[in-house]
């Protein structure tokens, strides 16, 4: 009897742990009945079927799957109607949804299939609105009558990519160990334009894929994210001079991040890229943020040091109240680049790079890649030591 007893905790572990790796999946497809619902895994080079299952009278399902890492799913009734899961060891989902518009599901119980079908969304709408934009400027008069309502297209269009790349970013910026942030690297606007587009975008590839190595190493598609980052980077290469891009985005200034051009103590307007700087720092900070105020107090010493080798600091305050801001600047005697944003907790920019809580901060470096997201003081000195010799 005491030799079972010892044993029986190994055995529930086991079995607790078996558990963990169970995923279940259930819902409802009104008017659905008799339909073949297909559910299938996405592979790194195609689709695998796990089970096809014909709708009840009341159009209910449910599937089973194991695995021990994330994985991308499909749940698929026709080649146009279907939806897109990331499932978690563990997970238990309910679906529910009409048989004309799967993609429309109400996805409950897993938060990442949530985030994807978001994604998906928001890259259908900006797709269908810039075809709307193509459809319009094909029928203009491109000989100068209509030369307003191009230019007026041409900046829409411009914008349209831009809006859909910059909230990108700040997906992936916000969540840079979530396999969903895979699907944004991947996300195109057409056959031959990717999402993010430019050269320097490949260092969201590099962030991601750093990150996601650490938390799913035995992933395939974290595997193969890392084996086709070189891949994808001459791929953007190509990518950048496609006609489209450089017909109707040829008024969007091209940057490597997304800039940030904002008011200074004095009222100018200085733009993060305009920095000509080795290596640069971008803070995002308040007056009422009592660890924000620390960590401008010891990047000083830091600035101080490392200033005329090239480094420099891009301080962005979201304090609403400009003389509070101007006091604390004075007060601490805060020797580098310092702007407002007044919109405070609403700032469009910090949307951009998902700034959640202050401080929040990002090395980059002289060709504009982020190195690092908040970096210690420690870490700044150490690659500052190495790159500005």
């Amino acid at each position: 009897m005491k030799k079972l007893f010892l044993f029986t905790p190994i055995i529930l572990l086991f079995l607790i742990s078996c558990n963990n790796n169970k995923i279940e999946i259930k819902g409802t497809i009104v008017n659905g009945e008799g339909k073949d619902l297909s559910f299938k895994e996405l592979l790194v080079d195609g689709t695998l079927d796990i089970e096809r299952v014909k709708l009840s009278k009341n159009g209910s399902f449910k599937f089973k799957a194991e695995s021990e890492v994330p994985r991308f799913y499909y749940l698929i009734l026709s080649p146009n109607n279907f939806i897109t899961l990331l499932l978690n060891p563990g997970d238990k989902v309910e679906i529910k949804a009409d048989v004309s518009d799967l993609k429309n599901a109400q996805i409950t119980g897993s938060k990442e299939s949530q985030q994807i079908q978001f994604l998906n969304k928001r890259l259908e709408k900006t797709k269908k609105e810039l075809d709307s934009l193509s459809k319009q400027y094909a029928g203009l008069d491109k000989s100068g009558a209509d030369e307003q309502n191009l230019t007026a297209i041409n900046q829409q269009y411009s914008k349209l990519i831009g809006d859909l790349r910059d909230s990108s970013i700040a997906f992936i910026l916000g969540n840079l160990d979530n396999m969903a942030s895979i699907m944004v690297l991947y996300q195109k606007i057409d056959e031959e334009n990717f999402v993010l587009y430019k050269n320097r975008d490949l260092q969201y590839i590099k962030l991601v894929s750093e990150a996601l190595v650490k938390k799913y190493p035995e992933s395939p598609h974290v595997k193969a994210l890392m084996a086709d980052k070189d891949n994808l980077l001459k791929r953007y290469d190509q990518l950048v001079t496609q006609k489209k891009i450089e017909e109707l985005a040829k008024t969007k200034k091209v940057s490597g991040i997304p800039d940030i051009t904002l008011p200074d103590t004095k009222g100018d307007s200085i733009s993060l890229n305009s920095l000509t700087a080795r290596y640069k720092l971008l803070c995002f900070w308040a007056t009422w943020s009592q660890e924000s105020i620390q960590q401008n107090i010891q990047l000083i010493d830091l600035y101080q040091k490392y200033h005329s080798k090239g480094f420099e600091v891009y301080m962005v305050s979201l304090d609403t109240k400009q003389d509070a801001w101007k006091e604390s600047i004075q007060f601490d005697q805060l020797p580098w680049i310092n702007v407002i944003d007044i919109n405070g907790r609403t700032s469009y920019v910090a949307k951009i790079y998902n700034v959640r809580t202050l401080p929040t901060s990002y090395l980059i470096n002289g060709d504009d890649d982020i190195v690092s997201v908040n970096p210690t003081n420690q870490e700044i000195i150490n690659t500052l030591e190495y790159a500005l010799k």
